[in-house]
């Protein structure tokens, strides 16, 4: 940019471009986890023959119990992955979404506001803390993690590394904690087996939301 300025002058504000690109580079693969940006991201399934559902940030006392009744219903298995501060709180529901054969991933332990900006040391103090409290729950050893709203950073990838995890995204996000019943199934009518399904279990509305997705998929025989 210095050598073109000597034949062709421009303000010098454009030196800023380069940057500002760089940092909405960085912005956009933190934020869309399946950039593969900082690491590597588990987004759809090899397994094209079911769906696979995932449930973020419970288990929640009124909530978790009712997917997981919904859940019996249609024989379906899911992801939990837990949140390390609410396994403390509700234990016996985290046994009892392992008990009916599904599986629990960490979640982080805090999911605090500020995870994205925690250093490394900290994130894997996080993780270890939740991934203990699943041990000591389960008797599993736990492998997936799914990164606080979703988003990686080189802090995050660095403890993932460390403590050999692997990242679990999403192909579809149900979007289940912004949008109402109607536009959620909308989003959800493009769902396929194979692909990676994002819900919440802490939100009201999501049970009856999964039982009118269930049907619908069962009875479209997508499977």
């Amino acid at each position: 940019m210095i050598l073109i300025e000597v034949y062709l002058p421009f303000s010098q504000l454009l030196y800023l471009l380069p940057l500002f690109l760089w940092f909405l580079i960085l912005f956009f693969g933190s934020k869309n986890i399946c950039s593969q940006f900082y690491t590597k991201v588990k987004c759809s399934s090899e397994d094209k023959s079911k769906l696979h559902l995932t449930f973020d940030d419970g288990p929640h006392p009124e909530t978790t119990p009712e997917i997981l009744k919904i859940l019996k219903k249609y024989n379906q298995k899911a992801v939990f992955f837990c949140i390390g501060k609410n396994i403390e709180q509700y234990p016996e529901i985290v046994k009892q979404i392992v008990n009916e054969g599904h599986a629990i991933g960490n979640h982080s332990y805090s999911h605090s506001y500020y995870f994205d900006f925690f250093a490394t040391t900290k994130v894997i103090a996080e993780l270890e803390k939740t991934n203990q409290l699943i041990k000591e729950l389960t008797g599993k050893d736990c492998k997936i993690f799914r990164p606080p709203y979703g988003v990686t950073n080189p802090n995050i990838a660095k403890a993932v590394k460390n403590l050999n995890m692997q990242v679990i995204g999403w192909s579809i996000r149900s979007l289940d904690t912004v949008k109402d019943k109607k536009q959620v199934l909308k989003r959800l009518q493009k769902a396929k087996a194979g692909d990676i399904i994002l819900f919440h279990d802490i939100k009201a509305q999501t049970p009856e939301i999964l039982d009118e997705f269930l049907r619908l998929f069962n009875d479209t025989s997508l499977r």
